[in-house]
């Protein structure tokens, strides 16, 4: 094989292997959850249909929550910066309540990031390599 058919095999076999691994640590949780407004989640948490819901607090003022039905479906809403409201009437009606920081997702993400990041970082130390050591590794010779 010519050396640049080689050097295109490797990038094309290369990429493969980043978006499999993408797809394989990314977090696609949100997907597979149903999306309610802040009504209809009141209306939930009023009707006793939920059973646990847990609070993202973010700097931004709009919170996600990611909340459980007694029927075991997950959804997914937003509530707003002052949501004392909803933390009132989810006390009320015992709903198991978890708060997280915000913080701690982000950390959350980069660490499911981090093979990819590492993967890239290799990638570029052995583009580096190659063109210093023309020589190595001797299946991608001419």
């Amino acid at each position: 094989m010519r050396s640049k058919t080689k050097e295109v095999v490797f990038f094309v076999v290369l990429i493969v292997v980043a978006v499999a691994l993408a797809l394989v640590v990314g977090d696609r949780t949100d997907g597979s959850k149903t999306k309610a407004t802040y009504t209809e989640f009141l209306e939930q948490v009023q009707a006793g249909e939920v059973s646990k819901a847990t609070i993202s607090v973010a700097a931004t003022g709009a919170n996600p929550v990611t909340y459980r039905l007694k029927s075991g479906s997950e959804w997914l809403t937003i509530i707003p910066k002052n949501y004392q409201d909803a933390l009132a009437a989810m006390q009320n009606k015992l709903v198991n309540i978890e708060i997280r920081d915000a913080q701690s997702q982000r950390v959350r993400t980069l660490a499911n990031a981090s093979p990819f990041l590492i993967l890239l970082g290799f990638w570029v130390v052995m583009m580096i390599w190659m063109r210093k050591n023309p020589n190595f590794p001797k299946m991608f010779q001419g």
